[in-house]
């Protein structure tokens, strides 16, 4: 399976606006729930046939599912399959340009922890760090990264 091109379908997928309403308007379902097609077409103020194509494009990422009830085939989200795409992003893409699933910003400015620092990146060199990025991380009044001042709670300080 080659990662990079599931990902280029999932996001080309999205790319379509009626696709993109369709897979929020499932994703407003409650669990259990799902809507047919006929349903789905008035929730988007399009056709059947329309609703059908956009569905066919989903199901083959495996994105959609069907389950058929009594006449009509009624669709839902893949919650498992969603979830998967969700890790694919943020392990291609990084945590840091999707954020940390607990909620808490990364911290990988000068790749330690005694640092402090908390803005996004993968800087090996203080040097590196914008003014507006040291500022973020230590203060508003830092006028130089702590790294370069010095400072021991830094680990580049003491190397």
């Amino acid at each position: 399976m080659n990662e990079t091109y599931d990902l280029a379908r999932f996001f080309k997928a999205l790319g379509d606006e009626t696709r993109l309403h369709l897979v929020a308007l499932l994703a407003r379902q409650e669990p259990g729930n799902a809507l047919c097609v006929g349903r789905l077409a008035d929730e988007l103020e399009t056709t059947a046939s329309n609703v059908s194509q956009h569905l066919r494009v989903l199901k083959d990422l495996g994105l959609v599912r069907g389950q058929r009830r009594g006449y009509h085939i009624h669709y839902f989200l893949d919650q498992d399959r969603l979830a998967a795409y969700r890790d694919l992003v943020r392990e291609l893409l990084g945590a840091e340009l999707f954020g940390d699933p607990s909620g808490e910003r990364v911290s990988a400015m000068c790749r330690d922890e005694t640092c402090g620092c908390t803005h996004p990146g993968e800087k090996q060199d203080p040097r590196e760090c914008t003014p507006e990025q040291i500022r973020e991380c230590h203060g508003e009044e830092a006028k130089e990264h702590p790294c370069e001042s010095g400072d021991r709670r830094c680990s580049h300080a003491r190397a």
